[in-house]
């Protein structure tokens, strides 16, 4: 949690910084439908007793999924408290979990984000949904959890990114379900909390 509350820090003082920005012009052309720029997420993420149980695996584990995104909208809902665009959100990469070297390989090519845009600052707020799916050892320590090495794979997130010349940086809170939708058994599944730092180039 260290980790978590320096980053916070450390965004809240680059928004500080931030309160002005280009005119509503430049927006419309760096968020211009069709674009697409490369990014990555790495964070970390620990498992959470949903729904409690008794004995649920404790599991925590690092993330790094870089990802690609694409403007489907361009900006929309212009001077109203919704303004901003819709992306096509797709990613790929590893977890690592602090048990036994664990690893979980996934793809997410389903998933999309909207990001509340205004041309009065230089950050905006977010919000992601998605779905992928796995490829994961971690059934050998989460044994009343997941009873497959094949996941599903559902993300339910939000954050803030802050707007550089080119490119941005962001942290995020994600919610990430991990469970074999009942191919085999058990499967209770795993959630867990997630806290990443993020890059766009």
């Amino acid at each position: 949690m260290k980790i978590a509350r320096c980053a916070l820090l450390w965004l809240a003082v680059l928004l500080m910084f931030a309160v002005a920005t280009a005119g509503a012009e430049t927006l419309s052309e760096r968020f211009k439908k069709g674009s697409s720029d490369f990014g990555a997420q790495l964070g970390w993420g620990w498992t959470a007793d949903i729904p409690p149980g008794p004995n649920r695996t404790d599991l925590g584990f690092l993330f790094f999924f870089p990802n690609w995104q694409h403007n489907l909208t361009g900006v929309i809902g212009k001077s109203s408290w919704y303004q901003g665009s819709w992306f096509y959100h797709m990613e790929a990469g590893v977890a690592l979990s602090d048990r036994n070297e664990g690893y979980l390989i996934g793809w997410s090519p389903v998933m999309a984000q909207y990001k509340f845009l205004s041309s009065k600052r230089r950050w905006a707020p977010n919000v992601l949904l998605g779905a992928g799916f796995s490829m994961t050892d971690w059934k050998d320590e989460a044994t009343r959890e997941l009873g497959s090495e094949f996941q599903f794979l559902l993300h339910l997130g939000a954050g803030l990114e802050y707007f550089k010349k080119e490119g941005a940086y962001s942290i995020n809170y994600r919610l990430f379900h991990v469970s074999n939708a009942g191919i085999q058994f058990p499967n209770i599944g795993l959630n867990a909390h997630m806290i990443t730092m993020g890059m766009r180039f």
